[in-house]
């Protein structure tokens, strides 16, 4: 007798061996049991998870000699011929190659003969989807009211392909994705059963890349012993599957915990040299996150790992705020469009992880309101620093140069106006940016500010490293706006980045001079009006 892969040899016989579908058994052994039996079922769900299992089961159960039953005998001619798909009342027909009208049209034509041996004959299509839309409606007059003896029993894994006229004639089964531990208990099982020896790291290997599906985990289990003959061990299961090892996972996340793009770029080269499908590895990685994520939140019980990746991912959980992980999640799932789209994946996937690995943490927003009352309460406390601690730091920051009350002004203007000039301060000014605009004085806050007086009072604003002094230089107009209207005067504010405070004490009137310093820093300066 020929060889039959395991996934035909471990094929369910009766429905309480269909595992991970119990809303599917339960109701149609019911039906069974009451004589409630359809004329049409639609069975979706992905792929390796029992569809066409639990058809050729119904069709066994209805057509059993000792039928109709819940539980078929498997020793009859009919339930035999069914099991070896040679029944002449059970037709299994897939529609990936049966698509047209034709098809339809000789299933119509035949649906009026009465089974030649059983109670029904039953019709099986497979991936019904695929029929075109002409069979679809050549197969609507049939399907609503066919002949008793008559049941249809359709299959797809993409339901939204199936014409809703078509749906609404049928009962409807979504199956569902098999838990991981029901999917390591049937291989146990089996290996078992076969004489075979696997160690528990090499089943939770083939587990995890099953997906729920049980139909993949056990053409993979198959590949194993073909590789590793009957003893199957975890430093093998890797090279006999050709799949990633789990720590270049690990490596992957940890560097987007540290920050490290090095680490990244060389995580993502290391995947494409292997020749691993940078696709399959950033779902995976994906994965991952999310379970870091339900770690994170205490949710181990969603969580289906093996004790050293769980671990190994509690420890790296506490290098991510839930924020920054939701965030991460956001950046590789927009990396999955663009390693798909893109005709060199492997260079993709290096781009996505090195973004990852760049993404800044997030602060939680009750944090920044906390911060900007400190902020302001700074403010009111101290006639001296913007922010404590700043005056020992900033050595042009000189308390006796707060007062800009001698400003000379331009010419011509009002002794009203220079007498409000007077009175006011730096530390006021700064409080008046705060209650402008929050984030501007947040970076005022951090930047060193002077006022040198000569013939003109300059204000001087240094950023405290180039994201400070871009992010001051962007929002120029706002600057200028606010001195306006605290000082009561167009004042010339200065923006200036590495050059001492002391050396950089002149006004930018020289469209030169202002070009190269734009050119060099990147950020606007403010000029005189």
């Amino acid at each position: 007798m020929a060889y039959k892969v395991l996934s035909r040899r471990y094929r369910p016989k009766v429905f309480e061996d269909l595992l991970g579908q119990p809303h599917v058994t339960r109701t149609l052994s019911n039906a069974i049991a009451e004589d409630r039996i359809g004329h049409a079922y639609l069975f979706t769900g992905p792929r390796g998870v029992g569809k066409t299992t639990a058809a050729r089961l119904l069709a066994k159960a209805l057509n059993c000699a000792k039928g109709p039953t819940v539980t078929p005998c498997n020793n009859c001619s009919s339930c035999l011929e069914i099991d070896e798909s040679r029944s002449m009342d059970v037709y299994e027909i897939d529609g990936a190659s049966n698509t047209g009208v034709d098809n339809i049209r000789e299933i119509k034509n035949n649906v009026q003969y009465p089974p030649s041996r059983d109670r029904y004959k039953i019709y099986i299509i497979d991936e019904v989807h695929m029929l075109s839309q002409g069979a679809f409606n050549a197969l609507l007059k049939t399907l609503e009211e066919p002949p008793e003896h008559v049941i249809f029993i359709f299959a797809t894994t993409e339901p939204h392909k199936v014409p809703l006229t078509i749906q609404s004639r049928c009962q409807r089964f979504d199956f569902r994705k098999l838990r991981n531990s029901m999917i390591l208990q049937s291989i146990t099982t089996i290996a078992d059963r076969e004489g075979i020896s696997i160690d528990d790291e090499s089943k939770e290997v083939i587990t995890r890349y099953a997906q729920g599906s049980l139909r993949d985990a056990q053409s993979l289990l198959e590949q194993a012993i073909s590789y590793s003959g009957k003893t199957i061990k975890h430093d093998e299961i890797y090279k006999s599957l050709g799949i990633l090892e789990r720590d270049v996972i690990v490596k992957a996340v940890s560097a987007m915990a540290r920050r490290d793009i090095a680490e990244a770029a060389i995580t993502a080269r290391e995947v494409d040299a292997r020749g691993y499908d940078p696709k399959r590895f950033i779902e995976e990685l994906l994965a991952s996150l999310r379970d870091i994520y339900l770690l994170s939140m205490s949710l181990d019980e969603l969580v289906e790992l093996s004790d050293a990746e769980l671990l190994a991912f509690k420890k790296i959980s506490s290098s991510f705020t839930q924020d920054d992980l939701i965030h991460l999640m956001n950046a590789i799932s927009k990396g999955i469009e663009l390693i798909v789209r893109s005709t060199q994946p492997g260079i993709a996937l290096e781009i996505v992880l090195i973004k990852a690995a760049s993404l800044k943490p997030l602060l939680p927003i009750d944090q920044i309101l906390s911060d900007l009352k400190k902020f302001k309460s700074s403010i009111e406390q101290t006639d001296g620093p913007f922010i404590q601690g700043k005056a020992s730091e900033n050595p042009v920051f000189r308390k006796d140069a707060l007062d800009a009350g001698q400003h000379a002004g331009t010419q011509g203007a009002d002794n009203d106006t220079r007498d409000a000039g007077r009175e006011k301060t730096l530390n006021g000014f700064l409080e008046y940016v705060f209650q402008k605009n929050g984030p501007i004085a947040a970076e005022l806050g951090e930047a060193n500010i002077s006022i040198e007086k000569s013939n003109e009072v300059n204000i001087f604003i240094k950023g405290h490293n180039n994201h400070s002094f871009t992010d001051l230089g962007k929002n120029r107009e706002f600057l200028r706006q606010f001195v306006k209207e605290y000082f009561g005067i167009q004042y010339d504010v200065v923006l200036h980045k590495d050059e001492p405070a002391e050396s950089n004490h002149e006004i930018i009137k020289d469209d030169q001079k202002l070009n190269k310093l734009l050119d060099v820093f990147g950020a606007k300066v403010i000029k005189k009006m």
